[in-house]
């Protein structure tokens, strides 16, 4: 049965881990005290044994030890559970013997295997009683040897560790439920808090992100999620936000040219038109749906680069070639505002030719559109460490600090309708992001106080970073002051 309650699932685990921490205790106790039991059977057979032989070796004969057998009946007297049995070396039959264990430890002592300290532990045949036996050699006066057994009965220590077994296993299931109950109660109390996750996580809705949670009283341990839950709901608001922004925009860039081929149609409509004045209204329109189309191919672009469908066709590419291509490219437009272009290094990578080439068209489009009219753009290459760099930089008006968090969001200008008047879409440097993401590289983009912006395309040298660049977001565009 999978069990779905966190708590419960805790308090299990922490019952079962207290479980087996008290079977080890156990275990380690029974070991230990079987030891200490068998020990100080071994130090009692041995202090009886010196007392023994001390009767005993005083007696003149064998003949005269057996007649002295009362004095070893005092010697078990003070010892429960001890028997002693006297016999001639090599003889199996019992010269001495109090009790049937004494005689069987005769019988032993011929047929089983004693260890070098001469202890044997048997067992008694009927009853399977545990028997602890040391057995000695000595000499009465006249120099007859004797055997001497001393055996001592290990029923109780037998017994009481069996009641030790017994009731530690007994008291195990209860140890579990009182322990799994107590950590139940315990991780209930420590879940608490995330009570406030599900709470403000049911607070946010599509218009509604302000389900923040304070991290004041949050446990350090839930710190960092609550951080990371409140940073998730800001990106989820920032991205709401932008999407909102682009659906006006984009409902903005096609209601536009629309409502112009609308109109010029229209007025067209109202009166009679010459051949002259008909060929220049569908010269004018079909300049409004070449923008249309150049819009409708970028959000394409756009959309495949979003999605990472777009497959890069690498090869190596020499960044100074594809920038002198594309200046040629745009020069028309440069030379209308007499805009120079110079490039500047070499560096050579692996990428997709076509979409390196049309990243810096981009920029070079916009630096000709935007930059001060009678300057030069500069184009430099420089090889980096980890990456290969191509900045483009030209003079102009500067870039505030609220336009350039946004600026490489799609359809945002920071002119609305200088933009428009120069032909752009609004979707350029978008377009350049979402290159330089599909290329596992970022463009960085600085202006300083003298009007001098610079757009940067980093190109990484390992083509790992370029298949890593695939399954990226397209957000590798950032700012500078």
């Amino acid at each position: 049965m999978k069990i779905r309650s966190l708590a419960l699932k805790l308090a299990l685990l922490v019952g079962t881990l207290g479980l087996l921490q008290s079977l080890a205790v156990l275990g380690f106790s029974y070991s230990t005290m079987s030891a200490n039991l068998a020990q100080q059977k071994r130090d009692l057979l041995k202090g009886n044994v010196v007392e023994a032989r001390h009767l005993l070796d005083k007696e003149t004969n064998l003949a005269a030890l057996s007649s002295a057998a009362y004095r070893l009946s005092d010697l078990l007297s003070g010892h429960e559970g001890l028997h002693v049995a006297v016999a001639r070396p090599g003889s199996s039959t019992a010269l001495v013997a109090f009790s049937p264990i004494g005689v069987e430890s005769v019988r032993r002592l011929h047929t089983d295997t004693w260890g070098a300290d001469a202890f044997l532990d048997w067992r008694m045949p009927q009853s399977d009683a545990p028997m602890l036996s040391i057995v000695v050699s000595s000499e009465v006066v006249s120099g007859e040897g004797y055997v001497l057994l001393l055996t001592s009965d290990r029923s109780n220590d037998e017994e009481l560790l069996s009641k030790l077994l017994f009731t530690a296993l007994t008291a195990a299931p209860f140890a579990l439920v009182i322990v799994s109950l107590g950590a139940w109660t315990i991780v209930s109390i420590g879940l608490r808090p995330l009570s406030r996750f599900r709470a403000a996580a049911m607070r946010v809705t599509a218009k509604n992100m302000s389900g923040r949670i304070s991290p004041d009283e949050m446990p350090q341990e839930l710190l960092t999620l609550c951080l990371a839950f409140n940073a998730m709901l800001d990106r989820l608001d920032d991205g709401i936000r932008r999407l909102s922004q682009f659906s006006g925009d984009l409902a903005h860039e096609m209601r536009t040219p629309i409502s112009i081929l609308l109109g010029r149609t229209q007025v067209a409509l109202s009166q009679s038109r010459t051949h002259g004045e008909l060929i220049e209204l569908l010269e004018g329109n079909v300049d409004e749906l070449e923008r249309l189309g150049r819009v409708v191919a970028d959000m394409l672009f756009l959309a495949r680069a979003d999605n990472t469908t777009e497959v890069l066709n690498s090869t190596t590419v020499e960044l100074g070639d594809e920038a002198i291509k594309s200046a040629e490219y745009v020069e028309l437009l440069a030379h209308e505002r007499d805009i120079s272009f110079h490039v500047s290094g070499h560096g050579k990578i692996l990428a997709d030719r076509t979409l390196v080439g049309r990243a810096i068209t981009n920029l070079l489009s916009n630096a000709a559109r935007y930059g001060e009219a009678n300057s030069s753009v500069e184009i430099r290459i420089k090889d980096e460490n980890e990456t290969v760099d191509l900045t483009v930089m030209n003079k102009g008006e500067r870039i505030s600090f609220e336009h350039r968090e946004r600026l490489f969001d799609r359809f945002y200008r920071t002119d609305s309708a200088r933009s428009r008047d120069s032909g752009g879409t609004g979707l350029g440097l978008s377009i350049v992001r979402a290159i330089m993401t599909l290329h596992g590289g970022h463009v960085t983009m600085e202006s300083d106080e003298a009007g001098i912006t610079s757009f940067t395309l980093h190109f990484p040298k390992s083509s790992k970073n370029i298949e890593g660049g695939l399954s990226k977001s397209a957000h590798s565009g950032s700012v500078k002051a």
